[in-house]
């Protein structure tokens, strides 16, 4: 997987990311993976990267800060009042992956991210920052417009 670190934010669960890692890929992060386990320092009584309530711009800024590629199932970055975040993403210039299956079942999720893979890594090497795709059920990759 190169160096490429895939973050999933929280809105894509837990199961795909650890998955994920079991089956050996490396640089897989998780809204919620364990700071040490990232070589981060943990607060006192916070081990997780971030907090449920964290502002999707702020952790945007430190995904987008590290080079990380973001894959979520939250399109709603791409609707109205939602602007914060549409610039977050613009000023960090981050690698955006819409993931197919919000309201489908992890194994579902988990047979389509398979399928996208390649296409995923693909994009996330060739392309340059900024972008966003739509991720689709078969696997295929379609640029969104960032206005």
């Amino acid at each position: 997987m190169d160096s490429l670190t895939l973050y999933f934010d929280r809105n894509v669960g837990t199961r795909l990311p650890e998955a994920l890692r079991l089956l050996g890929l490396k640089n897989v992060v998780h809204h919620h993976s364990p700071r040490s386990q990232l070589g981060l320092k943990a607060a006192a009584g916070h081990t997780t990267l971030f907090d449920d309530e964290e502002p999707d711009d702020s952790w945007l800024k430190f995904v987008g800060d590290r080079g990380w590629f973001v894959l979520t199932q939250d399109r709603k970055f791409h609707r109205s009042g939602y602007e914060n975040e549409l610039s977050a993403i613009k000023q960090y210039r981050a690698g955006c992956f819409y993931l197919w299956g919000a309201e489908a079942t992890t194994w579902e999720t988990m047979r389509a991210f398979c399928r996208a893979f390649d296409n995923i890594m693909r994009a996330a090497r060739e392309t340059t920052r900024l972008f966003i795709f739509d991720v689709s059920r078969s696997g295929k990759l379609m640029p969104m417009p960032i206005p």
